[in-house]
């Protein structure tokens, strides 16, 4: 296993994660990335054992011009294959998206912040 996110994807894909590396350390963790030849266009990153009962999703990022072209989605269906049960914090403006991947909220969203966890288990 790669010891860090560099090591997993390489420098070019942290671009996408600037301001998620700015607060956050992900050396050792895993990395889904969707590329378009030698272009990174979206990253997922995971982490096991998090939560005790599922993978947790620390960020999902897609390319501004990629967007909408199933390659959230794509990542998405890509961690499940090998995680079948997910939770992720998202913001109100990414709910209706992981509805439509099936996720349900877990509790209410936060009034301040405009962030729910969401949850996803394959049966």
């Amino acid at each position: 296993m790669p010891s860090s996110l560099t090591e997993i994807c390489g420098y070019e894909e942290l671009t996408l994660l600037d301001a998620m590396m700015k607060r956050n350390d992900f050396s050792g963790y895993t990395a889904y990335v969707a590329k378009d030849g030698e272009r990174v266009v979206g990253i997922a990153v995971i982490q096991d054992g998090y939560y005790p009962a599922f993978t947790k999703i620390w960020c999902l990022e897609v390319a501004k011009d990629y967007q909408n072209r199933g390659i959230g989605r794509n990542i998405v269906e890509s961690v499940l294959r090998e995680h079948p049960a997910i939770k992720l914090v998202a913001k109100r403006d990414a709910f209706g998206f992981y509805q439509k991947m099936g996720f349900t909220f877990e509790g209410e969203p936060h009034p301040k912040s405009n962030v729910c966890y969401m949850v996803r288990v394959l049966h």
